[in-house]
């Protein structure tokens, strides 16, 4: 099994996942939400490519937590991968495009913007109702896509947790999270709201994998059966219980096959959680700037036009740079910026106090 970064497929599946997600955003934000029938194919697929990042995020924040020296450490490498990109990311939102597409005169905009209500709905923000964004768009919502961020912080904290006790590599403990997940999940099956619960299940079930992957054999038969189960559900009312049986060995599968031309889609950039976190609020400026008229296929190609320059930056300004600070503690970092601050603030040589 290929466990180097450039000798497996994962980049590569997120930024397919990635791509998936924004073509189907485009579709969900221009028809709306509430005109969506249940198990419409375009969503199931989207939700197909949700599920699928969850699976390697599990995998691949159970391997960083075995390859990780020490619990702060792994708090920090996790804050560098996530918080970063989100600081510009709020900044284009709320200081670009939310001035642009406000229905509120500007002082009234960055009035509410810094209200306490405001403030403590940034940057998991959903309805732009308070801010006069979108409102005429068929889904208010700013940028919903944000919900995913502190769950996957959550499965973050429940690995290290896991990590510390002992608990992670004890039999029979991560399969007990995984059954309470479900009994969790099951009373609100069909609720689609709650039933996102079931996302925890696929990064806890890609948490396993890895847990066992000397163990698994990912066979291109078993890939093909579990394929055409999770085709067959689409025709059945279980097919997010199937998803969540065959995705995660499909995903696995894919992430590991022995594709040269996938296994270096990574050197130019991981630019699949820019594309994640920006493409959202740029629909939904489209969508309100266009009143709602253009095809969706024409929507999902501009959509990808715009988004994918500014995750091209967020990855080269930000996102790598972070990173490269994972093996130096926050405390260096903190004392390091102190030092520029303190050089810019009094050029003259002497550190006021």
């Amino acid at each position: 099994m290929a466990t180097g970064r450039h000798e497996n497929n994962f980049d590569a599946l997120r930024l397919a996942a990635a791509t998936i997600i924004v073509v189907a955003h485009a579709y969900s934000l221009s028809v709306g939400y509430a005109s969506i029938p249940a198990g419409d194919p375009v969503i199931l697929v989207g939700c197909a490519a949700l599920g699928a990042l969850f699976v390697t995020s599990g995998y691949l924040i159970t391997a960083s937590w075995e390859t990780t020296a020490t619990a702060g450490q792994f708090v920090w490498k996790r804050f560098l991968r996530v918080v970063p990109a989100l600081v510009p990311l709020i900044f284009v939102t709320l200081f670009v495009i939310g001035p642009v597409m406000t229905s509120l005169p500007l002082s009234g905009y960055f009035a509410s913007l810094f209200s306490l209500q405001g403030i403590l709905s940034v940057p998991f923000f959903e309805n732009g109702a308070m801010l006069g964004l979108f409102q005429e768009n068929p889904v208010s919502f700013v940028n919903s896509s944000l919900w995913t961020i502190p769950v996957e912080v959550f499965m973050y904290g429940i690995v290290a947790v896991c990590g510390v006790t002992g608990l992670l590599r004890r039999r029979g403990v991560v399969p007990g999270l995984i059954l309470l997940n479900l009994l969790v999940w099951i009373p609100w099956y069909a609720d689609p709201r709650l039933g996102k619960v079931r996302f925890t299940l696929y990064f806890l079930i890609g948490a396993y994998l890895y847990l066992h992957r000397n163990r698994i054999v990912y066979d291109a038969r078993v890939a093909g059966l579990l394929l055409a189960v999770l085709a067959l559900s689409t025709l059945t009312p279980y097919v997010t219980a199937a998803g969540v049986l065959c995705i995660p060995y499909l995903t696995l599968y894919a992430a590991h096959a022995p594709i040269p031309l996938l296994s270096g889609v990574g050197r130019a950039g991981d630019f699949s959680y820019g594309m994640y976190i920006y493409h959202y609020p740029l629909q939904q400026a489209v969508i309100q700037a266009t009143q709602d008229a253009l095809a969706v296929p024409v929507l999902a190609a501009l959509s990808l036009a715009m988004t994918f320059p500014l995750a091209f930056l967020s990855w080269h300004l930000v996102e790598r740079r972070a990173l490269a600070l994972k093996k130096t503690s926050a405390g260096e970092v903190v004392r390091a910026y102190r030092v520029r601050a303190e050089a810019l603030l009094y050029p003259g040589g002497g550190i006021r106090r």
